[in-house]
């Protein structure tokens, strides 16, 4: 792993790549914003995809001089001014055919002529796509070593994350949506997937149209980072593509409606409680950290629900998931009396829960106070912490029950 923060730390300018993208796999390892790409170069042969400046690194041990020349912005589209090429929208769904005529970098538009008609459109809202490739004069391509490694923003990733509850499972899925941004179809071969919380919350998912890769991998965790194997993937040009990781399912061992609330030494009236429906379920196998979506099914439909942050995601660990908000249990809180607006007090609660269910609903609630808790009375009521305490039961369909207890307050 301490390989790849060397890859990673890399420069992120643009450098152009001249020649004809290679038909074999390559090797990569993709990150949210860009990859680093291991190559074996043909001779007369460039990099298939473009290298960011100052990234180059030949691996082998005796190599010429590598001469790179520094393009203007927009490179793909530069080389095929004169030739016939096909432009598709990035957001709607909209293509011309026609030969690319000029370029105009200062407000980043290209005109193209089609069937005889000039129009003019903003690059930046089109692909490029090369109605075939041109050949290049023999001295104007560089020659590269054999193998190299280099880092190119064509290729990067997203996590997907994904809970699924259904009959007292839990479905944990993860997939990967790999983007490429070339204008050129590429093989990966043996490439891991590499997953960095602070990277990934840069990343920005794009929207196009998806396929799904089966694809059997664990993740390795080294230095608070994950790494996912990925298997040979075909990746079409300007396309992003859905590939599974990993499905997991799990028992949800308690489901339980759990609500916080903080007190202070001047309250007065009832407090209402909002109650969250809890989840707790154990990881069969690691997966993957981080944001996931939930979604509750029913008669093979998904309603989707609450996202909520699984910080680690080892395997035999416990999670817990609030999933939504919960309408089964209503209840507020009392201040009944106090001894004094000030500390040390003694402090008289009631605590009103009503079940609307038609089955019996566990609960548990957490009272914050102000103040370090000496004595707590009352049934099913335990310290917490220093200065909280918590109340947890069973309720049954259609009851309200009425809970008093007593706690002493000191400074």
């Amino acid at each position: 792993m301490k390989s790849l923060t060397i890859y990673f730390c890399l420069p992120l300018l643009f450098i152009g790549t001249q020649g004809i993208a290679h038909a074999s796999p390559i090797r990569a390892v993709i990150d949210a914003q860009n990859s680093q790409i291991v190559e074996n170069i043909a001779p007369s042969k460039t990099p298939s995809l473009s290298v960011n400046q100052g990234s180059l690194l030949p691996l082998v041990a005796n190599f010429s001089p590598v001469t790179q020349i520094r393009p203007a912005n927009y490179h793909d589209w530069s080389s095929q001014v004169g030739y016939q090429v096909t432009v598709d929208s990035k957001q709607r769904d909209l293509s011309y055919s026609g030969e690319l005529v000029n370029i105009e970098q200062p407000n980043g538009s290209f005109a193209l002529k089609v069937n005889n008609t000039l129009i003019t459109l903003p690059m930046n809202d089109f692909y490029l796509i090369p109605t075939k490739a041109h050949s290049l004069h023999k001295s104007d391509i560089a020659q590269y070593p054999s193998i190299v490694s280099y880092q190119s923003n064509d290729v990067s990733w997203t996590p997907k994350r994904t809970l699924i509850f259904a009959n007292g499972l839990v479905s944990i899925i993860n997939s990967a949506e790999i983007h490429n941004r070339s204008t050129h179809a590429i093989t990966l071969n043996k490439s891991l997937l590499h997953y960095s919380p602070i990277s990934m919350m840069r990343a920005k998912a794009l929207q196009s149209t998806m396929r799904l890769n089966e694809s059997d991998a664990s993740p390795s965790y080294a230095n608070s980072e994950v790494t996912y194997p990925l298997g040979t993937t075909h990746l079409k040009a300007n396309s992003d593509t859905l590939v599974k990781l990993i499905r997991l399912e799990s028992n949800i061992e308690k489901s339980q409606h759990s609500a916080t609330i903080f007190t202070s030494l001047s309250n007065s009236g009832n407090m209402p409680l909002t109650f969250q429906n809890t989840l707790y379920f154990t990881l069969n196998s690691t997966a993957l950290p981080g944001q996931y979506q939930t979604f509750w099914q029913r008669n093979g439909l998904l309603i989707p629900s609450n996202s909520t942050n699984i910080n680690s995601a080892r395997a035999k660990q416990e999670i817990r998931v609030i999933t939504n908000k919960s309408f089964d249990l209503t209840g507020n809180l009392s201040l009944i009396s106090s001894t004094s607006q000030k500390l040390p007090t003694t402090q008289v609660w009631e605590l009103t829960i009503s079940n609307h269910a038609n089955k019996p609903q566990s609960y548990f609630i957490t009272q914050n106070t102000r103040g370090i808790i000496s004595n707590v009375e009352g049934a099913n009521i335990n310290k917490k912490t220093a200065s909280s305490l918590e109340m947890k039961g069973e309720l049954q369909a259609n009851k309200t029950q009425k809970i008093r207890y007593q706690i002493h307050l000191k400074e």
